[in-house]
């Protein structure tokens, strides 16, 4: 599996190139407790030379293994950058390597803080200490009661204390 994504400017078609495969994962840089990449980087692009400038349009995707900020439960994350564009000067190149800026389009992608519900999984925490899912009402205020009725307070005073 290759391990950059280059492309050639020697002979560039009039009409473009169209580039479609994939990257080895490792390219990503991450591979922690908290985030991993556990897919290579797919990509389908189109290329158009335009005298010293390349654009590169397209889509591309990779697919990470995160853990849950809440919970601490690991789950998978598909990273799909929406309307990549990507613009380089290649005056004087024979070649142009863009590897960098996919990796930098797909690590801009990662969320800060992962949850479980951003991959449509439940987190465990709502299950068993209380309602904290993202998707509901925010609440005003610290004396807001929960939708269950409860303060937002009360999930704390269910923990083990040690």
């Amino acid at each position: 599996m290759q391990t950059r994504v280059l492309i050639p400017l020697e002979e560039f078609p009039e009409e473009g190139l169209r580039l479609c495969g994939e990257a080895d994962g490792a390219l990503f840089g991450v591979d922690d407790t908290g985030a991993r990449s556990v897919s290579p980087l797919y990509y389908e692009l189109e290329a158009q030379l335009y005298e010293t400038e390349l654009v590169v349009r397209g889509s591309i995707s990779a697919t990470f293994r995160l853990r849950c900020d809440r919970c601490l439960c690991e789950f998978d994350y598909t990273v799909e950058p929406d309307e990549l564009t990507i613009s380089c000067d290649v005056k004087g190149k024979a070649v142009v390597d863009i590897t960098e800026e996919l990796r930098e389009e797909v690590l801009l992608e990662l969320p800060g803080y992962p949850k479980c519900e951003i991959s449509g999984l439940e987190c465990k925490i709502n299950d068993t200490i209380g309602d904290f899912r993202l998707d509901k009402d925010p609440q005003m205020g610290v004396e807001c009661p929960a939708p269950s009725g409860q303060s937002v307070w009360d999930a704390l005073d269910q923990l083990p204390s040690k």
